[in-house]
């Protein structure tokens, strides 16, 4: 069952704001925190890290420094595994970073990606469960089974919020059954999102809840320019590491039918070592027509044009994947000239 602050969210007619980034090894580790105190001036609501420890610096020094940093936003790593972290390690990390924030963490967790594929492992959904229920249970001070041996937390007795990325329909059920909140990767299209959202629904009624038990936060990728092949070149490695995704799906809902050929491309070029950075990946890697299908690119109207739908449907969050290069200046787009858009939409909306 979701937590009191969750429900809160979830029965509040307001789309909460995010923002996910990893930290570079370009970058200082520091960065992640002057950019979640931007963010909370700005009015965000939750500041997302990426925790891959091949590839990006680590999420939890990073969400420790932003938590001393930081009075009000709520901070996770976007997302962690049950692979590289053993679950006890998770819940004892999760109790830890909630003390440092006076009550403001979130976990977010997945099966594994950029630090797990490399490795050649990767976690199943029952073992995402198993971690996701032991969690829950560890951290709020209760003992768990582990290989015949009662285990209990010493750190335990505090209740941390548990958010499921997924994608796909097996994902999208486990993560209405079990979790506090979901981590929609998908599209920033209303078709396919409202077609997830019904798998999330479809897993919550069999634990007895409704979708409206779980908060949702839908991620995408946003480049604002006027410039808009600029901005398909800003948003083309966020589309590309999606499309990787897709290609592993085994049967594509009609939304994502058309764009086959680019996820098999992107499936068959996609270079962990460049993941997600700017510039990695080959125009030829996946269509533009997919990268503008999938993400937000081109002027602030066009913007709000495009996001506007999803705020119709059943999203408590909408976090934008921060990209690299100006991260500053484009945080300060998105709290200083989309958001108030999006609110206006909003209460254009509840008049009508």
């Amino acid at each position: 069952m979701s937590s009191s602050s969750e429900r809160a969210r979830v029965s509040h007619p307001r789309v909460g704001f995010g923002f996910m980034m990893g930290v570079s090894p370009r970058e200082p580790i520091g960065r992640f925190a002057e950019l979640t105190r931007m963010a909370e001036g700005l009015g965000f609501d939750m500041a997302w890290v990426a925790d891959s420890q091949l590839y990006t610096k680590d999420a939890f020094v990073a969400l420790t420094l932003a938590a001393t940093g930081s009075r009000t936003i709520r901070l996770g790593p976007g997302v962690t595994n049950p692979v590289t972290r053993n679950l006890t390690v998770l819940a004892n990390t999760m109790t830890a970073l909630n003390e440092v924030s006076g009550g403001r963490a979130v976990m977010g967790i997945g099966t594994g990606d950029a630090s797990v594929f490399p490795l050649g492992l990767r976690a199943t959904l029952g073992e995402l469960r198993h971690a996701v229920e032991g969690i829950r249970a560890l951290t709020a001070g209760h003992a768990i089974d582990v290989s015949g041996h009662e285990i209990r937390l010493g750190t335990g007795g505090q209740r941390v919020p548990i958010f499921v990325s997924a994608s796909q329909p097996g994902m999208l059920r486990l993560a209405g059954a079990v979790a506090d909140g979901v981590i929609l990767m998908g599209a920033a299209v209303p078709e396919l999102t409202q077609w997830q959202l019904d798998r999330i629904a479809e897993g919550a009624a069999v634990s007895g809840r409704s979708l409206a038990d779980v908060c949702i936060d839908l991620w995408f990728a946003i480049s604002i320019s006027d410039d808009r092949a600029q901005a398909l070149r800003d948003v083309r490695p966020w589309a590309t590491s999606q499309a990787r995704w897709f290609a592993r799906w085994k049967a594509l809902p009609a939304p994502l039918q058309p764009f086959a050929e680019d996820f098999r491309r992107a499936e068959k070029r996609h270079d962990f070592a460049r993941h997600l950075a700017r510039g990695a990946d080959e125009p030829d890697q996946v269509s533009d027509a997919f990268v503008d299908w999938i993400g937000v690119t081109g002027s602030l109207d066009a913007c709000v044009r495009k996001i506007r739908p999803l705020l119709g449907l059943k999203i408590d969050r909408i976090t934008f994947s921060l990209l690299p290069g100006g991260r500053q200046e484009r945080l300060r787009q998105y709290g200083e000239a989309l958001i108030p858009r999006l609110r206006a939409c909003e209460r254009e909306a509840a008049t009508r």
